[in-house]
């Protein structure tokens, strides 16, 4: 099976499942929608969610990731089995802890198509089994829950006075982003809910993209735009970037307008440039 799924990103958009109106909205305000069916649906409309989400994905996929509820429980299973069968190919998964929650989606891709997910890390148990979870084919990325994870280790508050996350809080996403890394999967910062506050967003957005992050979750239009800027790599640092590698002619450490460039600095060059590619040949806004 091909799990060679394009990265989508970089703005994703929650846009909640029991709203068929906006999933349209959606897909054209961000470079994917996410249509939820876990956290932003009351208990009440998850049927109904469920039906009008397999019913748009009858005539539009492109651009569009799931968020089932756990594959692991009745629920997660109704929806993995019918938004599968109405042609979804990315599936976000929350809260997950457990390789058994990855497997319970490859078990039931079909065949014939490619199947790709995010799980998403929501829990002390979740960045506890990581480790586990990232060598299974076709995941795409890995979300995380800095509101969960404050909830789930019984933090009173989620960010200190700057903005910043509180110490366990950043301490499980350190974590998260080494394993990611080690497993070659790109990371995807969690939503800013505080949509109305475009300084905290920034601040939001500029740690993500200095910690190598590609994405960023929304749960606004309006912060599609700011996402989609600050993950788009400057263009006067790209061409320098690309004039250092086409200076590097045996891999040897060198001189290079004013800095002395070796193994580790052309490494970060090429990422910078497959980065501006990347946002080159994504969905203009």
């Amino acid at each position: 099976m091909d799990w060679t799924a394009p990265r989508p990103g970089p703005a994703l958009l929650f846009c909640p499942g029991d709203r068929p109106d906006r999933f349209g909205k959606a897909v054209e305000a961000a470079d994917a929608a996410v249509l939820d069916l876990e956290d932003g649906v009351g208990e009440s409309r998850k049927a109904e969610a469920l039906s009008a989400v397999t019913a748009f994905l009858a005539h539009t996929r492109e651009r569009v990731i799931v968020r089932i509820n756990p594959p692991l429980s009745e629920r997660g299973r109704a929806d993995l089995a019918a938004v599968l069968a109405a042609g979804a190919s990315t599936l976000l998964l929350p809260k997950t802890e457990s390789v058994a929650e990855l497997d319970a989606v490859l078990a039931a891709a079909p065949a014939d198509r490619p199947v790709s997910v995010i799980p998403s890390v929501e829990s002390v148990k979740g960045a506890l089994a990581l480790e586990s979870c990232l060598d299974r084919p076709g995941i795409l990325g890995l979300g995380w829950g800095p509101y969960d994870l404050a909830a789930d280790l019984g933090l009173l508050a989620v960010r200190e006075e700057s903005g910043a996350f509180l110490s366990p809080i950043r301490h499980l996403r350190d974590r998260m982003l080494c394993v990611a890394a080690a497993a070659g999967v790109a990371v995807y910062d969690s939503v800013t809910t505080e949509y109305r506050d475009a300084t905290l967003l920034e601040r939001d957005l500029h740690e993500a993209v200095a910690l190598g992050m590609v994405g960023k979750f929304a749960v606004h239009p309006r912060q599609a735009g700011a996402i989609r800027s600050a993950f788009r790599p400057d263009p006067a640092e790209v061409e320098r970037c690309r004039r250092m590698l086409a200076a590097d002619l045996d891999g040897g450490a060198f001189a290079f307008e004013g800095e002395m460039v070796d193994g580790p600095i052309l490494r970060r060059a090429r990422q910078v440039v497959a980065a501006a590619e990347r946002a080159a040949s994504a969905r203009k806004p």
